[in-house]
């Protein structure tokens, strides 16, 4: 895998269910195609996470992925990811979005990302 394929976006979030920024970089590997998300601070013990049941579509001007995580923000809860990545700049703009669970974490978060490779 050459470097090349692989794109890094570095910025910061707010996860559903908290209300401060985390620093966090998003790799995707387009040829994969796989998405692998890494946070500056852990959280419930871990800083990285791996994208499940990605669906990636390449557009005209953008690369769109739509994924799941578990864990985040809390260990057993489950959150979509939806996100375009620009063929145009370098941004990465999406939304996170709490899945049903039982912990009363819900709603959803904007975040754009900065590519940084």
């Amino acid at each position: 895998m050459s470097s090349q394929q692989i794109q890094k976006y570095r910025g910061v979030m707010v996860l559903p269910g908290e209300q401060d920024e985390r620093d966090v970089t998003i790799s995707l590997d387009i040829e994969g195609p796989s998405v692998g998300i890494n946070f500056d601070e852990p959280i419930e013990g871990k800083t990285e996470w791996q994208a499940e049941n990605l669906a990636f579509a390449r557009r005209l001007k953008y690369n769109e992925a739509v994924f799941t995580t578990t864990g985040l923000p809390k260990e057993a809860i489950g959150v979509t990811w939806k996100f375009n990545s620009s063929l145009i700049d370098d941004s990465l703009a999406g939304v996170v979005i709490a899945l049903p669970n039982d912990q009363r974490i819900t709603g959803e978060k904007g975040f754009v990302l900065t590519r940084s490779d």
